[in-house]
C-alpha cells in the first residue's frame, strides 16, 4: 500500500539549490514527490497520537489556555510541559502516572522568538500545537524510546531509513559523561549505529531555568530526501532535515553553585510539533501545505481577488505568497490567545501580532472594512474548533475584539503627528509597534535609531546602554524596547538589560533598599528592617474563612491565639505598656488582611485587662502584622489573647466582595465581551473598573443592575473550594483577572443564575460567576439584600468604573431616589407654570437659585445611578428654560455664556460645550468662535439629539502644525457623524461638525470626545500659549 521512492542525487542537488535563497525574486515552492499514496488531516495526525498514548495507559489532560495564569516569568505557554512545571519543581502532586495531550503554544519574542521567521520558512510560526507525553516518576529512557519509535514507525507508518536519532554526548566541564543507556536502547531498538549521533548541551541537554530539574534529551530527526547518508545535516537547522520530536529525561537537579544532583524521582517530558508531523505524513515540504493553513489561504483570496497561494519564497520577504504565511499563522495565533481570555490591552505581544495582521490584510490584500479579519477568524474555528471548542463559544468575543483593534488601530494612524509620520515614512517596519504615540517614544528614536540601523541584519545583540537609554531617559517600557528589537531583527539580553536597571535603582535608594515602611497610620515614618522577621513562624490565616450562621445571622467565633512578637517604634520589643501605637505578630488569626482589592478586617486583641485595637491588618512576606492602638494592660511575648473582628465590618465587606462577582459576570452578560481592570471592596461599598467593547448606556447599566438583583433575589448558594491551578486551568467557564498570577492551589469562588436575559422572550440562560478570589464571601446571594448602582464613571475609552452599594446603604440609596423623584416632579411643576405664565423676571431668578440649592443638597445624598442621572439630565433641561426666559433671546444668552468662560479662561486654547440651547442654528456657532478670534477654540453644542461643533485655529497653530479638521475629528472617531469645512474656507483653520442622531446623547461618550479634543490642542499649543 506505501509505494516509496528513492531520490536520486541530482535531485538531492536540486532540492538544496532551491533551498537557497534569491534576493528580491520569488522562487517556486517546493513540492516533494508524494512519498505514499495517503493523506493526512490534521485531526488524524492529532487523535491518532493521543489514541496512542492512551492506549498505553496514559491519561489524555486537555490543554491549558495560552495565559500562563500561574507562571510569572512567560508572556505565553510556549511547551506542552508549562502546565506541569509545578510537579517537577516538586510543588504540586503529579495529576496521574502517565499523561499525553496537544498543547496550544505561542512563542512570540523572548528566548524563542519565531516572529521575523513566521513565512519567511517552511516551518517557524507564532501558534503551534505540541503533541506530548509525560511520565511523573513513571516509566523512564526505554519505554519512552520504544513508543516514540512504535509510534513512528509502526502507527504513522515513516520509513526507518529517513529517521536519526541524537543523544546528549556528556559535558566534561560539569563531569557529566555521555548518555550511553539511551545510545544503547537506540541500538536494541534497531538503530544503526551511524544514524545515533551524539550532541552537547547546546543541542541535547534540557533546562527549565538557571537551576531545578533539568536532564538529557534525545531527539528524532526525519530526512526529507531519503539519502543514504545524510549525518551532516543533522542538527544544522536546514529544511531538508528537520526534528521531529524531542525526548526529555528530568534526572538532575542544578543546583545554585551550577553543579548538578541526581534527582530522587524522574520524569519524561516529550514533545512534537503537529504542523512539522502533519506536513512530513503528507509529504510536504513546507508547514504551510496542510490543511491547517489551506483553507486560510483559501479563504483570504477569496475574499481579496488576489491570486491564489502558489507557494513561493524570497530572501526579502515581500513576495505575496510570503503575506499569505504571515496573516494566516497571525490570524491563527490572535484567534486561539482572545478566545482563550486574553485582551490585546494586557499583552503589548499580543496586540503588536494583531496590528502586523491588520497592516498585512490591508497593504497587501486590500481589506478595508473592519470586519474582514473578524470574518477569517471563523475559518480558525472551523479548523481546530472541535479539538479546542472555546474556539467556537468564544467566537462572537473574538470578532467584537478583531473589529474593535482594527478601528483602534486605524484612529491612532490618523492621531499620530506629522514628526511620526515622517519616522514612519523612513521606518516603514514602526507602523506595526503596539503604540506609536506612547510618550517619550519619539524623541527616543529618533536619538537611538540611527545607532540601531548601523546594527540591522548583521547578527549582534541590542545594545544594552541603548536599552537603557530608551528606558531610563524617554521613559520607554521594556516591553517597547524588546518589540524594538525584535523589528530589527536584534537579539535583546533582557535579563542583563534588568539587572542593569535593578543595580541602577539600588544605587538611587541604597538606604530603602532591604527595608520596609510600615503603615502611614500606625509607622509615623519608622521603618522597619524585613529581615528581622525571618526567624518568624508564618502566620496561620485559614480561620479567616471561619464563619456559622446562626438564626440567619452570621458568627464570627473568636480565635485563641499567641502572640510572637511585638513591633513598637519600629523595633521588635519583648512587652508593651497601654497607649501605645503597636505592631501584634499571632501564631494565628482570623483577621482578613488586604488583598484581593478587599479592605482588610478590624476589630480586638483580648485577654482579661488587655485590650488591643485594631485598625489595620496587613501581609509581610509570611507573617501578619495587627496594628492597633493598646488601650489598656501591658502585653507580652507569649502571652494568650482572644482575637475578635468587627462582625458589621467584615460582613459588610462580604456583601460587596460577593456582589462584586455577580456585577463582573451582569456586565459580561450583558455587554458580550469585558474585562475586569480592578475592584475595591470596602464595608460600605465596592468600585469595579471594567474594560468593555459595547456601550454601556443607561439602558445597559439597568440591565446590569436588575441581573444582579435578580441574582440576590433568587437566593442563589455560593461555593468556595480550594483547587490546584493545573486543574483549574481545565474548567471551562472560569474567569481570570487579566496580568494576574495565580499560586499552585487557589480559592475559587462559585454560583450561577438562570435568567432570562431578552425582554419579551421566554428563554433562560445561565450566567455564571467563577472566579479566583482570595477574599472572604457570602455562602448565599440572598445576604446581599438591596443592590443599586451609585455611579458609572469614565475613564477612558471603553473603560468604566462602576461604584455600587449592597444591604442598608442600597436601601438609603432607593429611599432617597422616591423622595428626590417625588420633589423634582414638584419643582417641574412649578418652573413650567411660571415660564408659561410670564412671571417676571426676578421671580423666575429667585426660583432658579431655589432649585440649583435643591440639586446641590442632593448631591451628597446617595442616589441610584440612573436616577441621579435621569433627574440631572431634566434638571439641566429645567435651567436650560429658566436661562432662557431669563436672558431673552439665544443670542445674548451665549454671548454671555462665551463671555463668562472667556473671562474664567483668560489665555490658551479654549474647549467649550455651551449649555445655551438655540437649535441647529450653525448662525450661533459662528458668532461664538468670532468672540475668540485670537485663541483656538472648539465650540459644542447638544441640540435636538445630536451635537454640533466648531473649531477655529489661528494661523500661527496651523503652522506648527495643527488642523481644525483633525481637532474636530477626535469628535467625530467617539460620536460619529461628519467633519466638513465651510463652503470656501481653508479647513485647517475653520471646521464644522455634525453628529448623528440619537435618541439620547451620551453623556460618558462626550466627556471622552471633550477630553480627546484637549489632549490634542494641548500639545500644539504648549509652546505659544504660557
Amino acid at each position: 500500500m506505501f509505494v516509496l521512492f528513492r531520490f536520486s542525487i541530482s535531485f538531492s542537488i536540486m532540492y538544496n539549490g532551491m533551498l537557497k535563497k534569491r534576493k528580491g525574486k520569488c522562487i517556486s515552492g517546493f513540492r516533494c514527490a508524494a512519498v505514499r499514496q495517503f493523506h493526512w488531516r490534521s485531526h488524524q495526525v492529532r487523535s491518532t497520537f493521543i489514541d496512542f498514548f492512551k492506549n498505553h495507559d496514559h491519561q489524555h489532560i486537555r490543554s491549558s489556555p495560552v495565559i500562563p495564569w500561574n507562571d510569572a516569568t512567560l508572556a505565553f505557554v510556549n511547551a506542552g510541559m508549562n502546565q506541569f512545571k509545578p510537579v517537577f519543581l516538586g510543588q504540586s502532586l503529579r495529576p496521574c502516572p502517565r499523561a499525553t495531550n496537544s498543547q496550544k503554544c505561542i512563542r512570540v519574542g523572548g528566548k524563542h522568538n519565531d516572529l521575523h521567521d513566521v513565512g519567511r520558512d517552511t516551518y517557524h510560526h507564532t501558534f503551534f500545537e505540541m503533541l506530548g507525553n509525560w511520565s511523573f516518576g513513571d516509566y523512564f529512557k526505554k519505554d519512552a524510546c520504544a513508543m516514540a519509535w512504535k509510534l513512528l514507525t509502526e502507527v504513522y507508518k515513516l520509513p526507518p531509513d529517513r529517521l536519526y536519532v541524537t543523544y546528549f554526548g556528556g559535558d566534561p566541564a560539569l563531569n557529566v559523561g555521555p548518555d550511553s543507556e539511551v545510545w544503547d536502547i537506540w541500538r536494541s531498538i534497531g538503530v544503526p549505529e551511524n544514524r545515533i549521533l551524539p550532541f552537547g548541551m547546546q543541542d541535547n541537554f534540557w533546562e527549565m531555568g538557571l537551576h531545578g530539574p533539568c536532564g538529557p534529551c534525545t531527539e528524532i530527526h526525519y530526512d526529507r530526501l531519503g539519502r543514504t547518508s545524510a549525518q551532516d545535516r543533522v542538527n544544522l537547522g536546514v529544511e531538508d532535515m528537520i526534528e521531529l520530536w524531542n525526548i526529555v529525561f528530568m534526572q538532575y537537579e542544578r543546583l545554585k553553585d551550577g553543579t548538578l544532583q541526581p534527582l530522587s524521582t524522574h520524569h519524561v517530558d516529550t514533545g512534537m510539533g503537529l504542523e512539522r508531523i502533519t506536513a512530513v505524513l503528507n509529504s510536504k515540504t513546507s508547514n504551510y501545505d496542510t490543511d491547517l493553513f489551506l483553507p486560510i489561504f483559501e479563504k483570504i483570496q477569496k475574499m481579496s481577488g488576489k491570486a491564489a497561494y502558489g507557494g513561493r519564497f524570497s530572501e526579502d520577504g515581500l513576495c505575496l505568497d510570503t503575506a499569505y504565511r504571515v496573516l494566516a499563522d497571525h490570524l491563527r495565533m490572535t484567534t486561539v490567545a482572545l478566545a482563550d481570555g486574553l485582551f490585546p490591552e494586557d499583552s503589548y505581544k499580543l496586540r503588536r501580532v494583531m496590528r502586523r495582521a491588520i497592516h498585512i490584510s490591508r497593504e497587501t490584500f486590500g481589506f478595508v472594512r473592519h470586519n474582514n479579519l473578524a470574518d477569517l477568524t471563523n475559518i480558525v474555528a472551523e479548523s481546530l474548533g472541535d479539538t479546542y471548542p472555546e474556539l467556537w463559544s468564544q467566537l462572537e468575543r473574538v470578532r467584537v475584539i478583531f473589529q474593535q483593534e482594527e478601528e483602534h488601530f486605524q484612529e491612532t494612524l490618523h492621531k499620530i503627528s506629522k514628526e511620526w509620520s515622517s519616522m514612519l515614512l523612513q521606518n516603514h517596519s514602526l507602523k506595526v509597534f503596539s503604540d506609536v504615540i506612547s510618550p517619550g517614544l519619539l524623541n527616543g528614536l529618533k536619538d537611538v535609531i540611527p545607532l540601531i540601523e548601523e546594527l540591522k541584519d548583521s547578527n549582534s545583540k541590542f545594545p544594552k546602554d541603548i536599552a537603557v537609554k530608551l528606558i531610563e531617559a524617554y521613559g520607554v517600557n521594556i516591553d517597547t524596547v524588546e518589540e524594538l528589537a525584535s523589528l530589527y531583527n536584534l537579539d535583546i539580553d533582557l535579563e542583563s538589560i534588568m539587572v542593569t536597571l535593578e543595580n541602577t535603582k539600588i544605587q538611587r535608594k541604597v538606604s530603602e533598599q532591604q527595608k520596609w515602611e510600615a503603615s502611614k497610620l500606625y509607622g509615623s515614618g519608622s521603618v522597619l528592617d524585613e529581615s528581622i522577621f525571618e526567624n518568624l513562624p508564618p502566620t496561620d490565616d485559614s480561620a479567616k474563612y471561619l464563619y456559622e450562621i446562626i438564626n440567619g445571622s452570621y458568627s464570627f467565633t473568636p480565635l485563641e491565639t499567641t502572640v510572637i512578637s511585638l513591633i513598637s517604634g519600629g523595633k521588635l520589643v519583648h512587652s508593651v505598656h497601654d497607649k501605645e501605637i503597636i505592631g501584634v505578630i499571632l501564631d494565628s488569626t482570623n483577621f482578613y488582611y488586604e488583598a484581593g482589592g478587599q479592605e482588610g478586617d478590624k476589630g480586638e486583641l483580648v485577654n482579661g485587662d488587655v485590650r488591643v485595637n485594631v485598625k489595620f491588618v496587613e501581609k509581610l512576606g509570611h507573617i501578619i502584622i495587627h496594628w492597633g492602638t493598646l488601650e489598656s494592660g501591658e502585653l507580652c511575648i507569649g502571652k494568650k489573647v482572644m482575637t475578635s473582628i468587627d462582625p458589621d465590618f467584615r460582613l459588610g465587606c462580604m456583601r460587596h466582595h460577593t456582589a462584586t462577582h455577580l456585577l463582573n459576570s451582569a456586565v459580561r452578560a450583558v455587554t458580550g465581551v469585558s474585562s475586569q481592570r480592578s475592584s475595591h471592596v470596602t464595608h460600605d461599598h465596592l468600585s469595579l473598573g471594567v474594560r468593555m467593547y459595547q456601550t454601556m448606556d443607561y439602558e445597559n447599566i439597568e440591565k446590569v443592575e436588575k441581573i444582579v438583583k435578580m441574582w440576590a433575589n433568587e437566593k442563589c448558594p455560593v461555593s468556595r473550594k480550594t483547587l490546584p491551578i493545573t486543574k483549574l486551568l481545565q474548567e471551562p467557564g472560569v474567569v481570570f483577572l487579566p496580568g494576574e498570577v495565580y499560586p499552585d492551589d487557589v480559592h475559587v469562588i462559585t454560583t450561577s443564575l438562570n435568567a432570562n436575559l431578552n425582554s419579551g422572550g421566554s428563554e433562560m440562560s445561565q450566567i455564571l460567576s467563577m472566579e479566583p478570589c482570595c477574599g472572604t464571601h457570602l455562602s448565599n446571594t440572598g445576604d446581599i439584600g438591596t443592590f443599586c448602582i451609585t455611579d458609572v464613571k469614565a475613564t477612558g475609552v471603553g473603560l468604566r468604573t462602576i461604584r455600587a452599594v449592597c444591604g442598608e446603604n442600597a436601601a438609603i440609596a432607593e429611599a432617597n431616589a422616591e423622595v428626590a423623584v417625588s420633589q423634582f416632579q414638584k419643582w417641574e411643576e412649578k418652573v413650567q407654570k411660571e415660564i408659561s405664565a410670564n412671571i417676571v423676571c426676578s421671580r423666575i431668578a429667585n426660583t432658579n437659585k431655589e432649585l440649583l440649592a435643591w440639586r446641590t443638597a442632593f448631591e451628597d445624598k446617595a442616589l441610584p445611578y440612573l436616577v441621579r442621572s435621569k433627574m440631572n439630565n431634566s434638571l439641566d433641561n429645567l435651567a436650560r428654560l429658566m436661562r432662557n426666559a431669563l436672558r431673552g433671546d439665544a443670542n445674548k444668552q451665549m454671548i454671555v455664556e462665551m463671555e463668562e468662560i472667556l473671562s474664567e479662561q483668560p489665555s490658551g486654547p479654549v474647549v467649550h460645550l455651551l449649555e445655551t440651547d438655540f437649535g441647529m442654528s450653525k448662525a450661533m456657532l459662528i458668532k461664538a468662535s468670532k468672540l475668540c478670534k485670537k485663541r483656538p477654540l472648539l465650540v459644542l453644542a447638544k441640540a435636538e439629539g445630536t451635537v454640533v461643533a466648531r473649531a477655529t485655529l489661528t494661523q500661527e497653530l496651523v503652522n506648527n502644525g495643527a488642523s481644525a479638521a483633525e481637532w474636530l475629528t477626535c469628535i467625530q472617531n467617539i460620536l460619529g457623524g461628519v467633519v466638513k469645512a465651510p463652503r470656501g474656507q481653508d479647513l485647517q483653520l475653520v471646521c464644522n461638525f455634525r453628529g448623528n442622531l440619537m435618541t439620547t446623547v451620551d453623556k460618558g461618550k462626550l466627556e471622552d470626545a471633550i477630553s480627546e479634543s484637549r489632549k490634542y490642542i494641548e500639545k500644539y499649543s504648549r509652546s505659544i500659549f504660557i
